[in-house]
């Protein structure tokens, strides 16, 4: 029996805080995504709410690959660009919720 080959390493996909500021801007927002601050806490705007969690994490899906597992569609991983980011970026590379 031939030995078992390791498996190909897998590539974590560039999760772009632009990117998910445009998408943001332009299915939340009014606003220009050139002004979304990376922080800003998009549920006290009322920007997101938990429909919004999953369109956002289907929009992360399609676009870079990403699934998030369920115990990441908490609205605190959703609660910024930047938090999205992170949440998807721990997906990609195989984690789950901090």
């Amino acid at each position: 029996m031939p030995p078992e080959r390791p498996a190909a390493p897998t590539e974590v996909p560039v999760i772009s805080e632009e990117e998910i500021a445009r998408f943001v801007t332009d299915h939340f927002l009014d606003d220009e995504a050139d002004g979304l601050d990376p922080d800003q806490d998009l549920l006290a705007d009322g920007a997101i709410d938990s429909l919004g969690v999953l369109h956002v994490a289907a929009w992360l899906e399609k676009q870079y690959g990403v699934t998030l597992p369920d115990g990441a569609l908490s609205l605190r991983n959703f609660r910024s660009v930047r938090a999205i980011r992170e949440a998807a970026e721990r997906a990609a590379a195989g984690g789950g919720e901090p």
